[in-house]
């Protein structure tokens, strides 16, 4: 949609306006589209989906997923949507009969959400709060190998470092990730952005691009939004469908700031690079490991904390290693040339796996730690200075407006299934408490 209609001093009227069009903000649409709630959605970029983004090749043999990829099948809301636009779900090549490693020793690492949940919660009778996880972990992990490993996959899985990460809401979060699987096995069939399509033609007439909000102020029938092209609405009720980051960075009223405030800074954003490379072999699948042939199917690089690597083939499909450089790491290779980033990346797939690594014959890189919009990594986490438990308050309906972002969901944060959950949520108690401000 064009902004020849967004100019100056207009003001436009609804039920509910939805700041941004990522996963979370569409999924809160689709709610109000379902019960007939006239609604905007505000998108501060050109294009929906925030970071679920796909990149086709101008022949349009190859694309790559520049941001969320990997879900399993307990994921119901997004497997749902995937099916919804005609697409199945594709089991990953590599996760039959395959091992994760190290770096160094190339030794087994069985890991997953679960461990940091046992790990913090046998460490029984003590207060985390305002406590780095990292701390944490050097108390009670005397062990420094297995410290670095279980630091490193921490930061691959969340792309921040454990020293700035509130380790009482750490804990909070790896509950809230209830899968019973140990991995993520399935992508979809086709590009995730058929998803984003089909979300964003239930909701074309109502999203407009290039409306960066501003400024949002109370009024006694809701809120007026200013954005950074000085367009002007008016809803009875509001849903903040960003990163908490990103909504930091909004100007707000004082009623409004005074209750928010404190929980949006909690947060902070992660980093993450991801670089996919395409072979014409799997040569990852036939190595030697202590003797034994072992299909490598993802390496946890322990001495490059954050950094992470895993096979991203589909089955019966194209050859892929996919490398996630994350956290700190991220940030420091931010601003060097595109060059240096490859050098880096090739460097750990070769001292890994051997020169075979150097010879792929086509990769993409997508980086996400400038974005003021989208976050830098896969979600913001709360730092050690933050409020534990502010995504409880977040994702809660105050006067009128809520908060909706994969970091607020009760189940799968993080991923592409928290996001959407966290958008139905919203919508659905926000409508709830306005039909008992209606009544009262």
């Amino acid at each position: 949609m064009g902004n020849s209609d967004m100019m100056e001093n207009q003001v436009s009227e609804y039920d509910v306006i939805i700041v941004g069009a990522g996963l979370a903000g569409l999924s809160a649409a689709k709610v109000l589209h379902e019960e007939g709630k006239s609604y905007m959605i505000l998108e501060a970029t050109e294009r929906p989906g925030g970071k679920v983004y796909s990149k086709t090749s101008e022949d349009t043999s190859r694309y790559f997923e520049l941001g969320a990829q990997f879900i399993n099948k307990e994921m119901i809301e997004i497997v749902k949507l995937i099916e919804e636009t005609g697409m199945t779900l594709t089991r990953n090549e590599g996760t039959q009969n395959s091992i994760v490693i190290s770096d160094k020793s190339k030794e087994l690492i069985n890991l997953d959400f679960s461990d940091i949940t046992d790990t913090l919660g046998a460490i029984s009778g003590e207060h985390f709060d305002s406590k780095p996880l990292d701390q944490v972990l050097e108390k009670h992990i005397s062990q420094k190998r297995k410290r670095q490993i279980l630091k490193s996959f921490i930061a691959a899985e969340t792309t921040v470092n454990s020293r700035y990460i509130n380790a009482e809401a750490m804990k909070n979060l790896v509950s809230r990730v209830t899968t019973t699987t140990s991995g993520l096995e399935y992508q979809a069939s086709d590009p995730l952005s058929n998803v984003i399509k089909y979300l964003e033609t239930l909701n074309k007439d109502a999203i407009h691009y290039l409306e960066p909000v501003a400024k949002v102020k109370e009024t006694k029938s809701g809120y007026t939004l200013k954005t950074k092209n000085k367009a002007k609405h008016h809803t009875k009720a509001l849903i903040m469908a960003v990163p908490p980051t990103a909504a930091s960075r909004i100007t707000f009223s004082s009623t409004i700031a005074d209750h928010y405030r404190p929980y949006l800074e909690s947060y902070t954003d992660g980093a993450v690079i991801k670089m996919t490379f395409v072979y014409d072999t799997p040569f990852w699948r036939e190595r030697d490991i202590k003797d034994k042939k072992k299909s490598i199917y993802g390496v946890i690089y322990s001495a490059h904390e954050g950094v992470n690597l895993m096979d991203s083939s589909k089955e019966s499909g194209e050859n892929r290693l996919t490398l996630f450089i994350g956290g700190d790491k991220a940030k420091e290779l931010a601003d060097v040339p595109i060059e240096v980033k490859e050098f880096y990346a090739r460097e750990r797939l070769i001292e890994v796996l051997g020169e075979d690594a150097e010879h792929y014959k086509d990769y993409e890189i997508s980086e996400w730690q400038h974005s003021p919009y989208y976050g830098g990594g896969y979600g913001a986490i709360i730092h050690h200075h933050g409020i534990p438990d502010a995504n409880k308050t977040l994702r809660e309906p105050h006067r009128n407006m809520v908060f909706a972002s994969t970091e607020l969901a009760f189940d799968f944060p993080l991923f592409m299934e928290g996001a959407v959950r966290s958008g139905q949520y919203a919508a659905k108690r926000l409508l709830e408490k306005m039909s008992e401000n209606v009544t009262e």
